[in-house]
């Protein structure tokens, strides 16, 4: 079981350390009872580290993607490398590193990055790094492709996935594809810039299409059936929204300049209206339970998804995002890293504070990594359990890091110089 700190007994400044006696009594200055345990991992380049088997050498270049799926490590080329190669991808078994497979985009394609859909590797990738994107679907085991479409792939909750493949003028197509064959399921045509999700637990759930003149259909995310149909307001312009979003299970729309309504996807009834900053400029988000606001106006504001007022505000944070039923918001620091608290969503009270850290983490089911820099050109790696308000020590490691991912077998993270390594965990 891994080491257990309190959050609240992180120090801040430029040379934290960790703990140094872990047999010393746990503080309980904080609301969170943690217990100060054994083992921070060992700091040489050669020697094996409590708990961890020899460090283990993956090639990658600088800036290289990578992605842990179970017992497997998968690197692609980074933007570095875009104007030269970057066109390769590459398998390896974890937690010895051996390399499997090798895949090398269509000439003049670049990667762009990783994800992971339905059991295999989705390499997103576009020309020269800048061009309309395209999906390569790849077996993890042997590295074959299964499946390639246009578009930037996007999960919906019924493990399906979605391509939007627009057009200059903001129209274009939706399309629902099988992860699994790649074969194509259903697709619609879409209005000028008006194009919405509503996201569940696991993917979209609802596809909205909202034209100009405020027609509006709600579709299923899994068969494209339509849900429902009706109108609103017609867009002010005559053209398109400027803003179209889905948060919870309202639609938001810009009204009247500088203001944004919310109807309810259900009926589309109007259910409140607020105004905001220039809409090009407004930014919504799901927060757990509440809708969080920024805008052109100071600090991040909540607001009742059920009339539209005021839960509170905040001028602290530069961004807010719900995890496990509550929010993880950060506030700046020191150079990437940032001041990282757990915040209730309805009162927006500070439950616990973190501390600072640069987020990282790749993994699937993907933990929340903390990486922050110590004394001696060291780098502290936590796993970041927000629900709980805790985190567990996974390594301290020698030197600078530009991300780590962990793994049940392993803890696989990349130099800003380029070059993986890969830190076994010992059984």
């Amino acid at each position: 079981m891994s080491p257990v700190i309190e959050l609240g007994e992180l120090r801040h400044g430029d040379e934290v350390e960790p703990p140094p006696d872990p047999r010393r009594s746990p503080s309980r200055s904080a609301r969170v009872a943690a217990l100060l345990c054994a083992a921070l991992l060992g700091l040489a380049g050669s020697a094996a580290a409590p708990g961890r088997g020899p460090s283990v050498t993956v090639p990658a270049p600088q800036g290289a993607g990578f992605l842990v799926l179970g017992d497997r490590l998968v690197v692609a080329d980074g933007p570095g490398t875009v104007g030269r190669a970057g066109r390769v991808v590459t398998g390896h078994r974890l937690p010895d590193g051996e390399p499997l497979w090798r895949f090398v985009l269509p000439t003049g394609d670049h990667a762009l990055g990783l994800t992971t859909m339905a059991g295999a590797v989705l390499v997103i990738s576009s020309p020269a790094g800048a061009g309309d994107p395209a999906s390569t679907a790849l077996d993890p085991e042997t590295g074959a492709v299964r499946w390639r479409q246009p578009g930037y792939p996007v999960r919906t909750e019924s493990d399906g996935v979605l391509f939007e493949t627009p057009r200059a003028d903001g129209t274009g197509t939706v399309r629902s594809v099988d992860p699994v064959s790649g074969r194509s399921r259903w697709s619609l045509p879409l209005p000028g810039n008006g194009l919405a999700y509503e996201i569940g637990d696991r993917g979209v759930t609802r596809v909205v299409l909202v034209t100009a003149a405020g027609r509006v259909e709600v579709h299923d995310a899994g068969s494209g059936a339509l849900l429902r149909a009706g109108r609103v307001p017609p867009a002010a312009d005559g053209v398109s929204y400027r803003f179209t979003q889905v948060v919870g299970d309202l639609l938001l729309l810009d009204g009247a300049p500088g203001t944004v309504t919310a109807y309810g996807l259900d009926r589309l009834d109007r259910r409140w209206s607020m105004p905001v900053g220039p809409s090009a400029e407004a930014w919504f988000a799901d927060c757990a339970g509440v809708i969080c606001l920024r805008d052109r106006g100071p600090g991040l504001r909540a607001v009742d998804p059920a009339t539209g007022r005021p839960l509170w505000t905040d001028d602290r944070w530069l961004g807010i995002g719900p995890v496990g039923g509550r929010l993880l918001a950060s506030a700046p620091a020191v150079g990437l890293e940032m001041e990282l608290s757990v915040v209730d969503p309805r009162t927006g009270g500070t439950l616990a504070r973190l501390g600072r850290w640069r987020l990282g983490g790749g993994g699937d089911p993907r933990p929340l990594l903390g990486l922050r820099r110590l004394g001696d050109d060291r780098t502290l790696v936590a796993e970041l359990d927000v629900p709980a308000g805790q985190a567990r020590f996974r390594a301290v490691l020698p030197g600078s890091w530009d991300d780590c991912a962990a793994a049940a077998a392993a803890l696989v993270c990349l130099r800003p110089s380029g070059g993986l390594l890969v830190w076994p965990e010992r059984r």
